[in-house]
């Protein structure tokens, strides 16, 4: 689900329109910095999207890995500042880090975000897991 909402986002991201994801970051996580950490990185996605079918480079996976990026340190900093003040071409995502970066509670925006992401991670081995004693069973009582 996660993936078709980002795809749409990214429809109108594509019509100069960034109106869709601020919405739907006010509506998904707190407005504590949380919200904007999520835009921004959003936007970092977008701005990466390339190829004959780029929407379909803007989604769960990826936006997991750029929030990640905030948990991996380069010095005194995080990956994502990293990126953000020397290799991001698209400047104008700069805006909505404004003083993030700063904030004591960056790892704990980067968390919501991840927890929020990963409620929509495939979870295919687990499901099956559940019924091991029944996978269990259905293996003895079939072998004899």
């Amino acid at each position: 689900m996660i993936n078709r909402i980002l795809m749409e986002l990214y429809d109108d991201y594509k019509n100069n329109n960034i109106d869709s994801l601020v919405e739907f970051s006010k509506k998904t996580f707190p407005s504590d910095g949380t919200d904007k950490l999520f835009v921004g990185c959003v936007l970092i996605m977008f701005s990466r999207a390339n190829g004959f079918k780029a929407r379909y480079d803007c989604n769960r996976e990826q936006l997991l890995e750029i929030v990640k990026s905030i948990k991996e340190k380069i010095g005194n900093s995080n990956l994502l500042a990293f990126y953000i003040n020397r290799l991001n071409e698209k400047k104008g995502i700069n805006k909505y880090f404004r003083d993030l970066f700063d904030d004591a509670n960056l790892d704990k925006y980067a968390d919501l975000i991840i927890e929020y992401l990963d409620q929509f991670k495939p979870r295919f081995i687990e499901d099956i897991k559940r019924y091991e004693n029944k996978i269990d069973d259905f293996i003895k009582n079939n072998n004899n």
